[in-house]
């Protein structure tokens, strides 16, 4: 092609500002962040709020946006690095080093944003941010009631950018001490605004609530528990309501271990392992559509993955079966979605679709994700938390 036409084609794209924003619509987030240097023009539009909008409104498919990769971390540890699991494409994602503090824990992804607790040096926590780790933007929240005291105190996300360009912070809030009677405090980023003890509850001891375990799906932060019974809120209308819990399947008497609530695809799931000395089973769930019941969707059995990679050496450790930090994302054929694991260092994914375990990142021959700990005997000790990733310029 003639460079004097190419010059000519560039300089036409550069002079028409739509042209050019649906050009860079198209683009990854990262290369948007790196074109911000070319000139002020497109500085001014990439950081224009309701451009970053559009560009994050435009990765969505289907009503839902796909993760970029999952950041892995140790469970209990206190540090702002991680491991990153792509699944779409290799990603460098910074690690939350930017927030001065002497150490950060992730609470909640949540489409593109975080929830992270900051710690000071004796490991009192000292504050809660919410961040945009591809911007890193990062904001730390202001309360009206102090989260510094003796009784519980939990932070989650509601954001959704394809519905809207806000976000809600939910503070569960227990009035007394081991009172079990806890207020739900709400700030909106609309109106830079609380509204304090919107609704006060009550909830059993048996009931096992795990308020720290929030997932937001369908414009409904759901949390997770233990017993029978937990509940979830409807953000838009500030309503609490009730939902059910899977309970055990008949004739089944072991002690549950582990759980892993997530979603996919507007579909809750929450899959569970057993106490045993060897044990490669995950009872994977999903809650029916009205919210009326669980059903099991399947039960995995993750050795079964040794046959089709023989280099897995999973159940050699008693009590430590080798895998963990389960996470559900979309699949290619959209109608179900994938089971991701961290296996042995390794990470495979159960396609339902298909019926296949698959390999869906391999660090290499000889190597293994997973960071060294101290207080660890052995690589499979360590219980790996995922959350999602989503590379976005949203700015908040």
């Amino acid at each position: 092609m003639n460079p004097k036409l190419m010059i000519s084609s560039a300089e036409k794209i550069g002079n028409n500002q739509d042209l050019l924003a649906q050009i860079l619509l198209r683009l990854p987030a990262k290369s948007l962040i790196k074109f911000k240097c070319v000139s002020k023009q497109w500085l001014s539009l990439i950081s224009n709020p309701q451009f970053c909008l559009s560009h994050t409104r435009h990765q969505g498919d289907e009503g839902f946006l796909h993760p970029t990769a999952l950041l892995l971390k140790v469970q209990y540890i206190v540090s702002p690095e991680f491991d990153v699991v792509p699944l779409k494409h290799f990603s460098q994602v910074p690690f939350f080093d930017y927030i001065s503090t002497s150490g950060l824990n992730i609470l909640q992804s949540c489409n593109g944003l975080f929830v992270c607790e900051a710690f000071d040096d004796d490991l009192n926590v000292s504050g809660y941010f919410i961040c945009n780790p591809t911007t890193k933007q990062f904001k730390k929240l202001s309360f009206l009631q102090n989260p510094i005291k003796d009784c519980e105190f939990y932070v989650s996300l509601a954001f959704d950018p394809l519905q809207s360009p806000h976000y809600k912070i939910i503070v569960v809030r227990e009035v007394l001490e081991n009172s079990f009677i806890f207020e739900l405090d709400i700030y909106a980023s609309e109106s830079d605004s609380w509204k304090i003890a919107t609704t006060i509850f009550e909830t059993k001891e048996e009931a096992c609530m795990a308020f720290e375990d929030a997932v937001f799906c369908n414009g409904k932060l759901h949390w997770n528990s233990y017993g029978n019974q937990s509940l979830y809120l409807d953000v838009e209308k500030e309503c609490l309501q009730m939902m059910p819990m899977p309970t055990k399947l008949r004739g089944n008497h072991r002690l549950e271990i582990y759980r892993y609530f997530g979603e996919s695809g507007g579909r809750l799931h929450l899959a569970v392992t057993y106490h045993a000395f060897i044990d490669l089973d995950l009872y994977v769930h999903q809650m029916a559509s009205d919210y009326s019941h669980w059903f099991l969707k399947h039960r995995l059995n993750v050795g079964d993955a040794m046959k089709v990679f023989p280099e897995l050496n999973l159940g050699c450790h008693p009590f430590s079966s080798g895998f963990s930090g389960v996470s559900f994302v979309g699949s290619e054929r959209k109608e179900e979605a994938k089971v991701v694991i961290w296996t042995d260092g390794k990470i495979i994914c159960y396609d339902f679709n298909d019926g296949a375990w698959k390999m869906m990142h391999d660090p290499g021959p000889g190597l293994k994700i997973g960071t060294p700990f101290e207080g660890f005997n052995h690589l499979h000790e360590q219980r790996f938390i995922p959350y999602k990733y989503f590379e976005s310029v949203y700015v908040f």
